[in-house]
């Protein structure tokens, strides 16, 4: 991080460095699953019903894009040695590979900034790795498959996962926000108070 001009924190202890390198922030944490479920579907059914906007249809459209030039998808336990821009770029690759919609993306990235400024969370770099990890939840482990001698297919239930930290969510999550910055910029207020059908959720100022 000290070569990427990130995470350099004289005044801050260790603890407080990884943590700002696993969740965006020195302080907060990251947004859990129920935590952010009353804005999913509040951003969700946004974009449903606003599909034809010029903004939203343009995200869609930029995030397809996006999934569809990211390149081939690596195993997770193959990623180590790769730049964090590649495995950034893995990381949509996979997106693509489990069949993630682009709606369904754009929805999370609004979402996580809809909580964000509701709980008066500021810091873009903080909102950036939410982003990040919240989509990367999706489709970011590695299973393995093997067949017995019928021929008969097994999974495994155990799964590998890349490390979820660093410089790889920070450019991942640019990736994941860039096709939305106008979507966000116009339709925010407008998906917090779409919101308020599926009630309010919690507001606290931090984790």
């Amino acid at each position: 991080m000290k070569a990427a001009n990130e995470g350099l924190a004289p005044h801050h202890c260790r603890t407080h460095v990884e943590h700002r390198a696993r969740h965006g922030s020195y302080w907060l944490n990251t947004y859990t699953a129920a935590e952010l479920k009353p804005y999913l579907t509040a951003a969700a059914a946004y974009v449903g019903l606003r599909a034809n906007d010029k903004f939203i249809s343009a995200a869609i459209e930029a995030m397809r894009f996006a999934l569809e030039e990211a390149g081939p998808v690596e195993i997770a336990t193959r990623l180590k040695g790769l730049t964090a821009a590649k495995r950034a770029k893995i990381g949509l690759a996979r997106l693509r590979v489990a069949k993630i919609k682009p709606e369904r993306i754009v929805s999370i990235v609004i979402a996580v900034h809809a909580i964000a400024e509701e709980r008066g969370h500021r810091p873009k770099e903080f909102r950036t790795v939410q982003a990040c990890k919240a989509v990367h939840r999706l489709a970011s482990g590695t299973g393995w498959v093997s067949y017995d001698a019928q021929g008969r297919e097994h999974r495994s239930r155990r799964r590998a996962y890349p490390r979820s930290t660093g410089r790889v969510l920070r450019l991942m999550g640019r990736l994941l926000e860039e096709p939305c910055e106008w979507v966000v910029e116009k339709h925010l207020a407008g998906v917090l108070a779409h919101k308020q059908r599926y009630g309010r959720g919690s507001r606290k100022g931090s984790n």
